[in-house]
């Protein structure tokens, strides 16, 4: 059996969605089917930790209905896997051994969750909805939580764990968060997440799990957490294997040019499969950010559709609250830019870090303590804004919000 279709779309989360929705706003008459293992309309992943941590309802985590791809003549083939890609053909092999035919394809895949070399039932990564219902399931009756991993799984999944739960993270590094934020906001964080509760193990791993009553985790320190349930937070693998065996051009991601188009001229790819340029440096990188997602599945559609529009670049835009804390870090934020300017307000505990290049112009900031104001950084590094010295700064009304927002 084979259905063909003038626009498929493979995945359904942010980038995937935003594409049909976009294509769906400027041809309602073109045929668009989308494709996704799950068998659920799309969902926030961002999310997750806080309906695993009994935050929210699981319904609460669904964008869409069903009836919404009725209502927006999409086809779905939901609960389905694409197994080949013939480029040349413009055809998919799914797994029962149908076949989908294409005018234009775009690879929304996303990523995989990275797993651990020793597991146990009681321990997860958090990537899909499945993982999710099997954590919300572990942590609702564990007294001890052990998370290995600092980034934007393990820390937000621990902090909205049961305030009573005793809490462990296991890091490779010397640091928390060291892919978002530089070294003196991750000691400042650390800091504030020990106060919470948060025992830190870090420069450490886990080498061995032994079952029983609770789990017994060897760490390759030589020390010994006893603990009920393990989340696995060590990042993610981009899906990129249809794409290479179909010859198309990956890296660490399926490569991309400005228009989110792939080395092959009918297939794009946006999101967390993409690998595309980077905003500040104007190096291929994977920001693995929704709202990227949203950005290159809405230029990769645009462009699908012949209306050609360049996309600037990535840019790294993370909002999280961990343990109370409200944190954000958009653009570049690394200890080597050209310039950092930091304020602190101890009474508040807000803290501002901006970076900037040799020319003044925002590259990127920190935010911790209150992030109602990010959207005005990532302004600020998508328009190259100068920053302006003090004296002009208190004159200028565009940066007053800044000011007011550190009293």
């Amino acid at each position: 059996m084979t259905e063909t279709f003038d626009y498929v779309v493979i995945g359904n989360s942010a980038a995937g969605l935003q594409a049909v929705r976009t294509i769906r706003k400027h041809n309602r008459d073109v045929s668009v089917v989308i494709i996704d293992r799950e068998d659920h309309p799309a969902y926030s992943r961002v999310l997750t930790p806080y309906y695993v941590g009994g935050k929210t309802e699981r319904d609460n985590l669904f964008i869409v209905d069903h009836d919404y791809y009725q209502r927006e003549g999409i086809t779905t083939l939901f609960g389905r896997n694409v197994v080949a890609l013939d480029a040349d053909k413009h055809q998919l092999e799914m797994a029962d051994g149908s076949r989908v035919e294409f005018g234009r394809l775009l690879l929304a895949t996303g990523a995989e969750a990275r797993t651990l070399t020793v597991t146990s039932d009681r321990a997860c990564t958090l990537r899909h909805m499945a993982d999710a219902e099997k954590l919300e399931v572990l942590m609702n009756k564990a007294h001890s939580i052990t998370a290995i991993g600092a980034g934007l799984v393990s820390l937000p999944l621990l902090s909205h764990a049961p305030e009573s739960a005793e809490k462990h993270l296991v890091v490779g590094s010397n640091r928390i968060f060291s892919q978002m934020v530089d070294a003196e906001s991750s000691a400042f964080l650390e800091e504030r997440f020990q106060k919470s509760g948060l025992q830190l193990h870090k420069q450490d791993d886990i080498v061995k799990i032994d079952e029983g009553e609770r789990l017994q985790l060897t760490l390759a320190s030589g020390g010994r957490l006893t603990t009920d349930m393990l989340i696995i937070g060590k990042g993610v693998t981009p899906n990129i294997d249809l794409a290479r065996e179909a010859g198309l051009q990956v890296n660490d991601g399926v490569l991309v040019d400005d228009y989110c188009c792939t080395s092959h001229a009918d297939v794009y790819a946006a999101g967390d499969a993409a690998e595309g340029k980077d905003f500040v440096t104007r190096q291929p990188t994977i920001q693995g950010n929704w709202m990227t997602a949203v950005e290159q599945g809405e230029n990769a559609a645009l462009n699908m559709l012949g209306m050609t529009c360049a996309y600037e670049g990535s840019l790294k835009n993370n909002i999280t609250e961990v343990f109370g804390v409200d944190i954000a870090a958009i653009g570049y934020c690394q200890d080597d830019a050209s310039q950092i300017i930091s304020t602190y307000n101890q009474a508040s505990g807000r803290s501002r870090k901006i970076f900037l290049n040799e020319r003044r112009r925002v590259i990127g900031a920190i935010l911790i303590g209150e992030t109602n104001d990010a959207g005005l950084y990532y302004h600020w590094v998508r328009t190259h804004s100068v920053f302006p010295g003090k004296q002009a700064l208190q004159r200028t009304n565009t940066y007053a919000s800044f000011l007011n927002r550190l009293a």
